[in-house]
């Protein structure tokens, strides 16, 4: 009896292990068949360089597009190339409800199985996840690592995935425009202190995403002196002792909310050290998503995210978000 059991468990062992070898096998049958029937050496080939230092060639515009970071996914869909997403990694359950989420941690297996052209991603995941993408280029899967573009490159970023995806037309004069809409409140400015984490009382840095979708919605950054927490971040420390010495230059208090910032305004207001905070008093706290504010988004500046915030502080929204008071 305990000879059959260990019998059994060798046994199982060894078709696991011969499960993982097949599948490996097959996903390599089935990509070399792909790049069979590709057309090699074309004169028209996309190279591009990555935000890691790697070159990557296309031999045509990718139809089949894995897309692991929710910023690439959705500039993709602002310029029209939605259609070549075969999956997408997260946060884009709004996106379209055909496209497959894999998650924030997806399986070489999952990857390969869409037979991607191309997989685009960030440096950041590309180094947390380091065997996932070892094993992608094993299998000779394209990798395509961009980081978040600076608020002056977002137009050149644009054009480059058009160009990945084989969108024609003027897309970087396109997403310059979008980036220009004129949202101004008329009259002064009110100045706005965005917490992007309500545990260290961070803030947005002054040439960050946030600070100029909070300048296209006619807000002033009161925090414009902070000095990023390193060279090139997007966050600036700043603190609750600043933040109160600022209190006579702030109107509004938007708590960025995501995964960076779990404090709510209503938490906010009902923190003691600031109850007496002009923008607690006047009912000028307000919630605010991580997505619209602080993404390098075309797809959201052009369905009026700077639009939204500027309704919102104003009293004109309806749903945006609610003002909270201190009780």
């Amino acid at each position: 009896m305990k000879s059959s059991s260990i019998s059994k468990k060798i046994s199982g062992r060894t078709d696991e292990k011969y499960k993982k070898r097949y599948k490996k096998w097959l996903i390599s049958l089935l990509l070399f068949l792909s790049l069979m029937t590709s057309s090699p050496g074309r004169a028209d080939a996309i190279e591009i360089t990555d935000d890691l230092g790697r070159t990557v060639v296309l031999e045509r515009p990718a139809a089949r597009i894995v897309s692991l970071y929710a910023g690439h996914t959705e500039n993709l869909a602002a310029i029209g190339a939605g259609g070549a997403i075969v999956a997408a990694g997260q946060d884009a359950e709004g996106l379209s409800p055909g496209i497959p989420l894999l998650g924030s941690k997806p399986g070489v297996e999952q990857i390969a199985a869409l037979f991607p052209d191309i997989v685009l991603t960030r440096p950041m995941m590309a180094r947390s996840q380091k065997s996932l993408y070892e094993a992608l280029d094993s299998f000779g899967i394209k990798v395509l690592a961009l980081d978040p573009p600076e608020w002056e490159k977002f137009p050149d970023y644009i054009a480059l995935l058009a160009r990945v995806a084989g969108v024609g037309g003027d897309v970087k004069k396109n997403a310059a425009e979008a980036m220009t809409t004129d949202a101004a409140l008329g009259g002064k400015k009110l100045r706005a202190f965005l917490m992007t984490n309500g545990r260290t009382m961070a803030t947005c840095a002054p040439d960050s995403w946030a600070a100029h979708i909070m300048e296209l919605a006619g807000l002033e950054n009161a925090a414009s002196g902070a000095v990023p927490l390193t060279e090139g971040s997007v966050l600036s420390a700043f603190g609750a002792e600043r933040l109160l010495a600022a209190d006579g230059e702030i109107d509004v208090v938007l708590l960025q909310q995501g995964a960076m910032n779990t404090v709510r305004a209503e938490d906010f207001v009902r923190d003691a050290r600031f109850a007496s905070m002009r923008a607690v008093l006047d009912g000028m706290v307000f919630d605010v998503p991580e997505a619209d504010i602080s993404r390098p988004s075309l797809l959201r500046l052009k369905n009026g995210a700077a639009l939204k915030l500027r309704a919102m502080v104003t009293g004109r929204a309806s749903g945006c978000a609610e003002k909270t008071k201190p009780k």
